[in-house]
């Protein structure tokens, strides 16, 4: 039963505060079991739910397409630091994972799988 005034009509706002509640419980955003943190804020946009509002900011970049980090060599823009980290060491020619068959050495992970599938791969 949705709550309800003195005379008997239902209470818009805590009806649409309890389905929003609802709908982010069930995209993560209510509290948690195993110990972790409660995940008590919630995402504007989409209402899933993070233990710091730090992480809300970031992710809500997101739905905003905000990008506040810019490589000074190319101007590319990245929503978080640690992209433009990774992103950085193109400029500098750093290449710190290689492959284990061939010892070809790529700036990003993702690249030497590619390349590990493409050409080691024996599927």
């Amino acid at each position: 039963m949705a709550p309800s005034d003195s005379h008997g009509h239902v209470l818009f706002d805590q009806v649409l505060n309890s389905n929003d509640m609802a709908r982010a419980q069930a995209q993560g955003g209510g509290a948690t079991s195993g110990g972790s943190k409660e995940k008590r804020f919630l995402c504007m946009f989409c209402n899933k739910g993070f233990s710091y509002p730090q992480k809300v900011e970031i992710h809500q970049r997101i739905h905003t397409g905000e990008k506040p980090f810019s490589c000074s060599q190319c101007h590319m823009r990245f929503a978080q630091a640690g992209d433009l980290k990774r992103h950085q060491r193109v400029h500098m020619g750093e290449r710190p994972s290689a492959s284990t068959h061939c010892g070809k050495r790529s700036s990003e992970r993702r690249y030497l799988s590619l390349h590990q599938q493409k050409n080691h791969s024996t599927l």
